[in-house]
């Protein structure tokens, strides 16, 4: 019985009839879940879907793999029966990969490249995912097979993914760049209530979640954020206010 909705985000805002239009019905499920399916489900779902059609057994590799979204993708993937190889920076976040579900973690070094590779163990990745920039996206994509994609959908290292041309231009590799914005302005809205309403069936039947650290009513909104700012946090930081516990996805 579909009896919430959830919020589709827009470049215009929840004002008046605009608000309307940007409400999904959704199965009745945790409401702390579904706060948080408006970005970071959606994205996951279309970079997962939008690039390389994954078979079951296929491999990914992403970067910052302990964020909330890399455990989205590594729980959609695993649905999707396909394998992950993350790559984190510290030992604890490795860990927490792992319970996650994710197949293979790496900790980013001076030997990346080298541990993917013995990681992989002869495998090779039909799609990479990346948030960060810088080299690390580029280590990944060598161990791209031909054809394969790079999708960046973040820049955390303000920097510029660094990739050799001549992986583009001799094994035929695309780089392609996503903002889930764009997809939701162009989208017929026939698709984007498809999607939505299937990330929302997911989490009712507890196939899809995110670690939730702390929840905290509105006033307390300082802590909120100061919590949020740190690098070690176990999961979201969400909002609370209102007399019905209605919740909205912080940070």
């Amino acid at each position: 019985m579909l009896t919430r909705a959830g919020v589709i985000p827009s470049r215009a805002g929840l004002s008046g009839t605009a608000g309307l239009r940007n409400l999904v019905p959704m199965s009745d499920a945790d409401p702390l879940q579904l706060s948080m399916i408006g970005i970071n489900p959606a994205t996951a779902y279309l970079l997962l879907n939008r690039y390389v059609s994954l078979m079951p057994g296929d491999w990914i590799g992403q970067t910052a793999a302990n964020a909330a979204m890399g455990q989205y993708i590594i729980a959609l993937a695993k649905l999707a029966g396909v394998k992950t190889l993350n790559v984190v920076w510290r030992k604890e976040a490795a860990e927490q990969v792992r319970q996650w579900g994710g197949d293979r973690v790496v900790l980013q070094g001076d030997n990346l490249h080298k541990d993917i590779e013995e990681a992989l163990d002869g495998k090779k990745l039909s799609l990479v995912l990346d948030t960060v920039g810088g080299a690390s996206v580029g280590e990944l994509a060598k161990s791209l097979k031909p054809g394969g994609s790079v999708v960046v959908y973040g820049l955390q290292s303000g920097q510029f993914p660094a990739m050799p041309p001549k992986e583009f231009i001799y094994r035929g590799l695309s780089l392609h760049g996503f903002w889930l914005i764009n997809w939701i302005c162009n989208a017929p809205r026939t698709e984007i209530e498809e999607i939505y309403q299937k990330l929302g069936d997911l989490v009712a039947d507890g196939s899809l979640s995110a670690a939730v650290e702390h929840v905290y009513p509105l006033d307390q909104f300082k802590e909120a954020f100061k919590q949020s700012l740190k690098s070690n946090r176990s999961g979201k930081i969400l909002f609370q206010f209102g007399a019905d516990g209605s919740t909205l996805a912080s940070h």
